[in-house]
């Protein structure tokens, strides 16, 4: 504390003044549950953020090999189903491209059925024509 009464010498430095050593500066200290607190805060904090760091590292690699194994497996299901389905399909393309010529020469066959029946009926009409005419001949 400071004497107003207190007459200071040349040489005497005064305690306030920014140009006094460090060790001689009045220091204001945290209250000591204030450093417990910052200190508590910061040994759990540095605990949650370590396991929260480690624990994101192993579930990326974790996720990674999951995925290759996942892919792999997915190939390997679409290779299966080739092999598998594959020759059924090109067996499946064969008889329906039989059938389609069926169909083909069913259709020729039923177009030819009516271009004859067609014929036979201008026959019949010329047939019942002649035959009317030679019916009103007395």
């Amino acid at each position: 504390m400071r004497n107003d009464t207190h007459i200071e010498s040349p040489t005497h430095i005064d305690m306030d003044t920014d140009s006094a050593p460090l060790d001689e500066q009045p220091r204001m200290r945290v209250p000591r549950q204030w450093r417990r607190l910052f200190e508590t805060v910061g040994v759990v904090g540095s605990l949650f953020l370590g396991g929260f760091g480690s624990g994101y590292f192993w579930a990326t690699r974790s996720a990674e090999a999951q995925f290759t194994r996942q892919r792999d497996d997915h190939l390997a299901e679409i290779d299966r189903l080739r092999d598998a389905f594959g020759d059924r399909l090109s067996s499946l393309a064969g008889r329906v491209n039989e059938a389609a010529g069926t169909a083909a020469g069913a259709a020729q066959a039923a177009g030819e059925a009516a271009s004859t029946a067609q014929t036979a009926a201008q026959t019949a009409n010329q047939a019942a024509k002649t035959a009317a005419k030679e019916f009103k001949k007395p």
